[in-house]
């Protein structure tokens, strides 16, 4: 998947990596492919430089956010962008992994395995979106539950993340599932 957006994004921020993004085949994928700037549920920060967790909390929640809600590794967290819902995205710096930060009640949890499980994610989203504008129907709720059931293995099969037994809560799952949303 290569994103015009997400190209021009990673190639003028490639510098701007922030000294703890270790993991190199995420620091790759960003600078080769990126991320798009700004998608259906996803929102990159492109505004200024990626940073810590740590940094973020202390610079855009006016210092006032109470550092316990913070996870003990915050310091290796890359905030990437944000999700609906008031969730952060974050990178872990050393190992790649993507995870949903609720800045409600400072729960970090997986979202996906990797960055470009992450991008696969976010095309199935604009995808699903493209098709479901192309066509101009609204989804009864018969096709929206077997849409959402769909959404969510093709996802597994390729991230799972979402599914493994110690997972207790998924945030695309979670998305997917929720029909009074609307968000399919």
């Amino acid at each position: 998947m290569r994103s015009s957006a997400g190209a021009a994004w990673s190639a003028s921020r490639t510098s701007t990596f922030p000294a703890t993004l270790t993991h190199e085949p995420t620091r790759r994928f960003l600078r080769e492919t990126g991320l798009p700037e700004d998608g259906f549920l996803f929102s990159l920060d492109t505004d200024q430089p990626l940073r810590t967790l740590t940094e973020y909390a202390a610079d855009d929640c006016g210092g006032g956010f109470p550092p316990a809600l913070l996870p003990a590794h915050a310091d290796r967290l890359i905030r990437v962008g944000h999700l609906i819902d008031d969730h952060s995205l974050v990178v872990d710096g050393a190992t790649g992994a993507v995870l949903s930060w609720s800045e409600g009640d400072g729960a970090l949890r997986p979202l996906n395995t990797d960055i470009s499980t992450l991008a696969f994610t976010l095309w199935l989203l604009h995808r699903e979106r493209s098709l479901d504008e192309a066509s101009g129907h609204a989804l009864t709720s018969d096709a929206y539950d077997q849409l959402a059931l769909t959404m969510i293995q093709v996802l597994a099969s390729v991230d799972p993340t979402g599914t493994t037994p110690d997972t207790d809560w998924h945030y695309w799952t979670r998305l997917f599932q929720d029909e009074a949303g609307g968000v399919l």
